[in-house]
């Protein structure tokens, strides 16, 4: 076999859903073919290969190391093919997975919340993986090149390809000891003399912070940076510095005095995606949350039968 026209890609097929199901009952039922013919077509695809793909034994069908392998290359093939089916014929596919990338930034807390919900809306057509994207060029290059789905991002995008949506906001405070904080008349002279602390991957809040203190007139002496916000939250308990962290209402900053200077830092988080995959599910549900804009918590939000249903576990393996 040299080439490609040479396999049956039918028998590649039935086995990437037997191998998906874990039963040859299952894939049966799903596919509307009969448990002897897919049987016969996974031993034609085996010789085919000269490679045994499944065990066969009272337990039921287990793939062997050849069968992994192949299964691994056959569920990219299958799922861009969905992907090509639903983008070409408008009918509502999926069947794969979707990859979210979320920038680095103080807003995780947002970011991981809204994605956490999306799981809940995308969960009946496949999984949800984020992926880290250390910065919005970064995060805007894999939409473009199709390495991720959708992503968010504190920076709108800029071309004409590309759409989004606020999906939420934050503020930022300034934060340092509280005794630190009484030794000063004015909290500029903290800003401005005590070194200035900043992790080194936020790097558009980093110039949000910036351009927020030179229209104060403040250049900080001293700035710090580090991959590790809980190593600089540990000197700022300690009076060794100044930092910032996003505004929560409900934390109590565990002795650390927050304090803004006359107006509050407020900044953005977009959803952003392409234009041309507008018609595709991963956004189509995507925009569905974007219109609640998280202020409806989804109905089953904490029901754990939700995944129980979607993942079509059996009453059998259930107490």
């Amino acid at each position: 076999m040299q080439k490609l026209k040479d396999i049956n890609w039918n028998h590649l097929y039935y086995f990437y859903e037997i191998a998906r199901a874990q039963s040859l009952k299952k894939a049966s039922s799903f596919l509307g073919v009969t448990s002897a013919t897919l049987s016969e077509q996974i031993k034609k695809l085996e010789e085919k290969f000269g490679r045994r793909l499944f065990v066969r034994d009272y337990r039921g069908l287990t793939l062997t190391s050849d069968g992994e392998l192949l299964f691994d290359r056959a569920r990219h093939i299958f799922e861009e093919g969905s992907r090509v089916l639903e983008y070409f014929s408008g009918d509502v596919v999926g069947g794969y997975p979707v990859a979210v990338g979320i920038e680095e930034t103080l807003s995780y807390d947002l970011s991981i919340e809204f994605a956490s919900q999306y799981w809940d809306l995308y969960t009946k057509y496949g999984t949800v993986n984020t992926i880290r994207q250390p910065e919005h060029e970064t995060l805007v290059d894999n939409l473009k090149h199709g390495n991720i789905d959708w992503g968010i991002s504190l920076k709108k995008p800029k071309g004409k390809s590309l759409a989004y949506e606020i999906i939420g906001s934050f503020e930022v405070v300034f934060c340092c000891s509280e005794d630190l904080f009484d030794k000063f008349k004015d909290p500029k002279d903290i800003l401005g003399n005590i070194p200035f602390a900043q992790t080194s991957w936020d790097k558009n809040v980093n110039e949000i912070i910036s351009d927020h203190l030179r229209s104060h007139g403040i250049v900080p002496k001293e700035k710090i940076y580090s991959d590790h916000q809980e190593f600089i939250k540990k000197l700022c308990e300690r009076g060794r510095c100044v930092m910032f962290l996003p505004y929560n209402p409900l934390n109590d900053y565990q002795g650390l005095k927050t304090f803004s200077l006359d107006r509050p830092i407020k900044t953005s988080l977009y959803a952003i995606w392409k234009k041309s995959e507008e018609g595709m599910i991963p956004i189509i549900k995507l925009k569905e949350l974007i219109q609640s804009k998280l202020t409806e918590v989804p109905e089953r939000y904490e029901d754990i039968d939700f995944q129980i249903e979607i993942s079509e576990v059996s009453d059998e393996l259930l107490k």
